[in-house]
C-alpha cells in the first residue's frame, strides 16, 4: 500500500479533505480572501488591509481587496508557481503596481493598501508555508498535539490600544465610537511600523516587505490536519476557558463545532456585543476566512 507521501498530486487529493469558509464583517466590502489551488496543492488565506486614507478604485473596490485578490489570483492560476516567496515576492510588487496606477504616494505608509497572508504548499514529504502579519498556520498530529506554526505579528503593538480600551469601558464609557476615539492615535502609530523592526511585516507593496515574511518547512509525519485562519476567525480570549491554551481551544472547538456552526456562534457572540463591551476588540465583527485540510 502506498503511503500519503509517495502519491501523485491527484491521488494525494483524493485521500485530503479541504472545508473553507468565509464571511464579510461590518465593511462594505470583504476584504479577506481564499486560496484554493488544488492542483498545485497550495491553500492559504489572505487578509487585505485598507488605507488609512480613504480610497476606492474605479471598480468601487478597496485597497484591502485589491490586495488580498492579487494573492488569490496569482496562486489560484494554472502557472506553475515555483517557491512560495518568489510568488509571494511577486504579489508585493503586483501591489505596487496597482497603486502606481492609482497615484498613491507610495512613500506613506498611511495611503498603502495591503495584506496579511498565510499560504502552504503541500509536497511529498513536507508542508512548506510562508506567513505575514496576523493570519494563523496550526497543524494538528494524530495524537492532538497542536502545533502553532505562526506567530501574531501584530500582537505586541495592538496590546496597548486594547490596554487603552479596557481602561475606557472601566471609565464607563459605553460607546464603540468614543472608544475607537480614545485609541485612534495608536493604531495609525502602529500603522507607521509595518515593515521595521519594531513592528510587523505586511505585503503592502513597500520594497522591504519581504524582508518581514516568514517561512518554514516541516514534514508532515503525524499530521493529521492544517488549519489556516484571518483574524476575524480568532474567538474573544475571554470565551476561553481558565487554564486552557487558546490555540488548542481554538482547534479543538472548530473540530467539535465544525467550521459553520463555529462562525456561527462567533457572529452570535460579536452580535450580543455590538459596542465592544464585553469582548474588547476594534470592530464589532471581521471580515473572516478559514481553510481546515484533513488528511
Amino acid at each position: 500500500m502506498k503511503s500519503i507521501n509517495s502519491l501523485p498530486n491527484d491521488e494525494r487529493r483524493e485521500s485530503m479533505k479541504v472545508e473553507y469558509k468565509t464571511a464579510k464583517g461590518v465593511s462594505r466590502l470583504n476584504e479577506d480572501s481564499l486560496i484554493i489551488n488544488k492542483d498545485e496543492l497550495v491553500y492559504g488565506v489572505a487578509d487585505g488591509v485598507s488605507s488609512l486614507v480613504p480610497f476606492t478604485s474605479r471598480k468601487n473596490l478597496t485597497g484591502g481587496y485589491i490586495a488580498s485578490n492579487e494573492v488569490k489570483q496569482h496562486f489560484e492560476s494554472n502557472k506553475k508557481h515555483g517557491d512560495l516567496f518568489s510568488g509571494v515576492s511577486r504579489v508585493n510588487q503586483r501591489i505596487q503596481d496597482e497603486m502606481k496606477k492609482y497615484d498613491i504616494d507610495i512613500s506613506k505608509k498611511e495611503t498603502l493598501w495591503g495584506t496579511a497572508l498565510a499560504l502552504l504548499k503541500i509536497t511529498d514529504t513536507s508542508i512548506e508555508y510562508i506567513q505575514t502579519g496576523d493570519c494563523m498556520l496550526i497543524a494538528v498530529y494524530n495524537n492532538d498535539e497542536t502545533r502553532v506554526l505562526t506567530r501574531l505579528q501584530v500582537e505586541h503593538l495592538e496590546s496597548s490600544a486594547i490596554q487603552k480600551w479596557k481602561e475606557g469601558i472601566e471609565q464607563g464609557v459605553k460607546s464603540k465610537s468614543e472608544l475607537t476615539k480614545r485609541v485612534k492615535d495608536i493604531l495609525i502609530s502602529n500603522r507607521h511600523k509595518s515593515n521595521t523592526e519594531d513592528g510587523y511585516g505586511v505585503l503592502n507593496g513597500e520594497q522591504n516587505a519581504m524582508d518581514y515574511v516568514e517561512i518554514g518547512s516541516i514534514n508532515k509525519i503525524g499530521i493529521k490536519q492544517l488549519i489556516l485562519m484571518t483574524d476575524g476567525m480568532f474567538y474573544p480570549e475571554e470565551v476561553v476557558p481558565g487554564g486552557m491554551d487558546y490555540w488548542k481551544f481554538i482547534t479543538s472547538t472548530l473540530n467539535t463545532k465544525g467550521l459553520d456552526q463555529y462562525v456561527n456562534d462567533l457572529v452570535n457572540i460579536e452580535e450580543s456585543d455590538p459596542e465592544c463591551i464585553a469582548y474588547p476588540r476594534f470592530k464589532k465583527s471581521d471580515d473572516k476566512a478559514a481553510i481546515i485540510i484533513t488528511f
